[in-house]
């Protein structure tokens, strides 16, 4: 297993990179503001260095994402391996593996957040930024190991249905399956979830 980051800004001009494969610049190509394309290519440069670290050049591989969630993977009967990519402001992840599923988030530490709002989604107090943080992408990184969207594990109320986000209705997933969680240079929150295949 591999973990890989790639720092970006919106200011800087981020030129088509050579590790792009057709598909994605022309994806590129159609993404219009400074920030997602910068977002874009970030992210796929830390696929690109995940990857070159299992001994893979993925630029000629196509990468297809689910009509569904979004995930992105390999289009390609002989996937070498599986990813997840994570973007927030200043900052791309990427974690990649030949024997796991794999699922990853992160976020900024400074991002601006009502902590009242988002303990009700939780269905508990979260008494400091910094613990919902930790358990929002603890939650991401789950929802994105299994392939889903955010909005299809919330009820009406717009509140998490816990044993969604636990694993509990799931019956591959049980307590061993790893959720990781660590701070990037007191800038960044990553949390990642893995799962045999």
């Amino acid at each position: 297993m591999v973990i890989a980051f790639e720092e970006w800004s919106s200011t800087e001009d981020h030129p088509c990179r050579s590790f792009l494969g057709e598909d994605d610049k022309d994806r590129l190509s159609r993404l219009r503001s400074r920030l997602s394309r910068a977002e874009f290519i970030a992210g796929r440069a830390a696929l690109h260095r995940a990857g070159r670290a299992l001994g893979h050049d993925v630029s000629a591989m196509r990468i297809a994402c689910d009509p569904d969630s979004g995930k992105p993977y390999f289009d390609s009967l002989d996937a070498c391996f599986h990813f997840s990519i994570t973007h927030t402001i200043g900052l791309a992840g990427c974690i990649a593996s030949r024997n796991y599923l794999v699922g990853c988030d992160c976020e900024r530490w400074d991002r601006a957040i009502n902590i009242e709002e988002f303990s009700f989604f939780f269905g508990r107090t979260l008494l400091t930024k910094r613990e919902f943080l930790i358990e929002w992408t603890k939650l991401e990184a789950s929802i994105k190991l299994r392939g889903h969207k955010l909005s299809d594990k919330v009820n009406c109320r717009v509140k998490l249905l816990a044993a969604e986000f636990s694993g509990a209705t799931d019956p591959d997933f049980h307590d061993s399956t790893p959720l990781v969680t660590f701070d990037i240079n007191n800038k960044f929150v990553f949390s990642y979830r893995i799962k045999l295949k």
